[in-house]
This record gives structure tokens, sequence and C-alpha cells, in this order.
């Protein structure tokens, strides 16, 4: 039996909102995203993924995106887990660590209203 693993994840779609950057003491940058991607058959209805982008990657989504803007990322797909302190039930939330990123349009070319992402 392999001992290889593979976990990796490609997306194309439209930011929901504009990336919330958060900077550490350390000098490390995230930017967390929310990605709306049609689906194939069903395009009334998006998946919605979310993402964190760290370092210089991070910097760049911040800079060059906004909610509309449309990207192109690869990355792993992790799952975070914990015990809620109130309830005492287990939660989980998936999140894509982006390690790729490629800007398909940027905030020079959305107008002042981005595409509705409730039609995308």
């Amino acid at each position: 039996m392999s001992n290889n693993f593979l976990n990796t994840i490609s997306l194309v779609g439209r930011l929901g909102s504009d990336p919330e950057i958060k900077y550490f003491e350390s000098g490390t940058v995230l930017s967390k995203l929310s990605l709306a991607v049609k689906r194939k058959k069903d395009k009334s209805k998006p998946d919605w993924f979310a993402l964190e982008i760290w370092g210089k990657l991070a910097e760049i989504a911040g800079e060059y995106s906004q909610k509309g803007s449309l990207i192109a990322v690869k990355g792993e797909l992790k799952i975070d887990e914990w015990t809620d302190k109130t309830s005492g039930q287990k939660r989980s939330r998936p999140y894509v660590t982006v390690n790729w990123l490629e800007l398909l349009s940027s905030k020079s070319n959305l107008s002042d209203n981005p595409e509705d992402l409730s039609a995308f």
C-alpha cells in the first residue's frame, strides 16, 4: 500500500465580501475570504467556501481584490474541530488554506456596485 496521500482543491469563483486582513505582531499576515463557486448543473445556487490566505498572498488578496472579484485558488481542505463552550456540542468548520492565487479581475475592473452574488 502506498504512503502517498493528496489533499488538494482548486476553485474559481467570486468573493462574497471584501477580504478581512489581520496583521500579527510577528509580521505574519492573514486574509480571510468567502468564495462563491457556481455548480455545474444547478447554477441558481453557488457553493460557498471559507478561504484563509497567509503571508504575501494575503497582502496581494487584500490590496487587489474586493467583493465580486473573480479569483482562482489552489490549496488544501482543512477542518477545524472544537467543543462549543456554551452547549458542549462538538462543532466543525471546513475551510481552504490557499497556497496559490490568481486574480482574474481586479478592483479597477469592478464597478462601484460589484456583481450581485445572489444572481451568481
